[in-house]
């Protein structure tokens, strides 16, 4: 965008003709005006956080997961709010991570497995819960602007989760973008968010995990 800026900007200048030029005059020259930069609203850029993530009842986007060990991986991103989500992993990643709810279930087809966690314990919960409200869910740390982001950092307010998460929004409609999930060993996990909808028909049944265990213990009856 700077670069068609500085181009244009060119071609104006050259297009223009001689009179163009300032005229000389006897008059003083009028007081120059500097515009007072604006001032960043941390308060209200939070409220437009919090409006955005209670407005919208489904999500999806394209997914890309950075590890702490630099390995890729990608995938896609279901929300049904409140309370359920759904990492879908591209092959050949055996992982599928599921909210339904009450708990965060992350199965590998590689091993077999299915561990669970309590969605009230991962810093989802505050993306998914019924009524948003960062600064009173977590523990808001700092809110800023750069680089076309609106950041929002928080840790847990209650201790229970180790570590720190950064949240990634866009500055003009409050659509989250990216996240960066810091563990207390200082090991950071990236997620970046493309292709988003909002609105989006999903089906229910994304949102449950069936139970290898379940379904063993099924087949020998």
């Amino acid at each position: 965008m700077l670069i068609e800026l500085f181009f244009s900007l060119a071609l104006m200048a050259q297009d223009a003709p001689a009179s163009a030029a300032p005229a000389i005059t006897d008059e003083a020259p009028a007081e120059e005006v500097v515009a007072e930069p604006d001032v960043f609203d941390a308060e209200a850029a939070l409220s437009g956080v919090n409006a955005w993530l209670n407005g919208i009842e489904t999500y999806q986007a394209r997914f890309t997961q950075i590890s702490p060990d630099f390995l890729s991986s990608s995938g896609v991103l279901s929300i049904r709010r409140p309370g359920r989500l759904r990492f879908e992993y591209d092959a050949p990643s055996p992982l599928l991570v599921v909210a339904d709810g009450t708990t965060v279930a992350i199965a590998d087809s590689d091993l077999d497995t299915v561990d669970r966690v309590p969605l009230r314990s991962t810093p989802l919960w505050w993306l998914l819960k019924p009524d948003v409200n960062l600064a009173e869910d977590a523990n808001v740390t700092d809110v800023w602007q750069e680089d076309g982001y609106l950041y929002v950092a928080t840790r847990d307010r209650s201790d229970e989760m180790d570590g720190t998460a950064l949240f990634a929004f866009n500055p003009d409609n409050y659509v989250l973008e990216e996240w960066f999930i810091t563990d207390s060993l200082g090991y950071t996990t990236r997620v970046t968010l493309t292709d988003v909808e909002t609105d989006v028909r999903l089906n229910p049944r994304l949102f449950v995990m069936e139970d290898p265990e379940d379904d063993r213990r099924g087949r020998r009856q």
